[in-house]
């Protein structure tokens, strides 16, 4: 069932020329500086500096995220078809209609989908259910497969993913009036994503101070892309890029897809990526 493999890797190799594209697709938009810079009055001392989006992400960078997560959710379940194929020796296998990569938050939701992978050898069932999202340390919503499929089912049932800014570096460059010294409130937590506008300084003056008699200088303040629904998620505990977050989850879906392969009695084209396998497993 080589060829069935070798058609899930296709799949899978488009991936990365969507995470091109996207890239691109967002340059493009920033280099309008779609965002613009506001400060305004807090009280008679107080000012914050905000982050106003003027021009929305254009429904393109949107769509393009939505075939690249169609592309990583098909591969996986493609894998396991072929999987399926090479263990009963037969295309199509058994109850093919009902063959779905499982993706599952808890142990029960797992025992149900394993129902529809009854062809399966219960070594492979057993290999499925260790890579699952709720035996994340962390909790499923830690785990990127967890979010793939979360993500690609909303993107196919509900509607297209938001494309957002999010600030990624930060450095303010405030000049105030000569007589006047300010004090930054470090209570300001910039590092988040822009639905419409947001603070990313506030600071108090020694004096009553308007907001004309201050230049602010936001050069060193980077927005990065990011995706609405995702915006809240951290791995092991600590927030990733956008950018880091899809390279994660294209190598992890992989790793997925390499390991079905090798529990087929089968090998990738290229060969084995993210796995060192010592000599490939039988395949039933």
């Amino acid at each position: 069932m080589q060829e069935l493999y070798d058609r899930a890797f296709a799949r899978l190799d488009r991936v990365a020329g969507k995470h091109r594209e996207f890239a691109r697709c967002w340059a493009t938009y920033i280099s309008a500086h779609p965002w613009d810079i506001d400060v305004r009055s807090v009280d008679p001392s107080t000012l914050e500096i905000l982050a106003v989006m003027r021009q929305p992400a254009p429904a393109e960078l949107a769509l393009i995220f939505s075939e690249w997560l169609a592309a990583l959710r098909a591969s996986l379940d493609n894998a396991i078809y072929a999987l399926a194929a090479a263990v009963t020796g037969q295309n199509p296998p058994p109850q093919a209609g009902s063959i779905q990569f499982p993706v599952c938050s808890t142990p029960d939701d797992f025992a149900r989908q394993a129902n529809r992978l009854r062809m399966l050898p219960q070594r492979i069932i057993e290999a499925l259910e260790k890579a699952q999202p709720y035996q994340s340390p962390w909790g499923p919503e830690s785990n990127l497969t967890w979010w793939l499929n979360e993500l690609a089912r909303k993107d196919r049932h509900r509607e297209l993913h938001i494309g957002l800014g999010r600030v990624d570096e930060h450095r303010i460059r405030v000049a105030p009036p000569s007589d006047v010294t300010i004090l930054f409130d470090e209570n300001v937590m910039p590092y988040s994503h822009i639905e419409q506008e947001l603070v990313v300084g506030r600071f108090t003056a020694n004096r009553p101070l308007q907001p004309e008699e201050v230049t602010v200088d936001l050069t060193g303040v980077t927005i990065a892309p990011e995706i609405q629904a995702w915006a809240e998620f951290k791995l092991n505990g600590r927030r990733q890029p956008l950018d880091k977050r899809m390279a994660y989850t294209e190598r992890f879906t992989r790793n997925h897809v390499e390991n079905m392969t090798l529990m087929g009695g089968c090998v990738p084209p290229g060969g084995f990526r993210t796995i060192d396998p010592a000599e490939p497993e039988g395949t039933a």
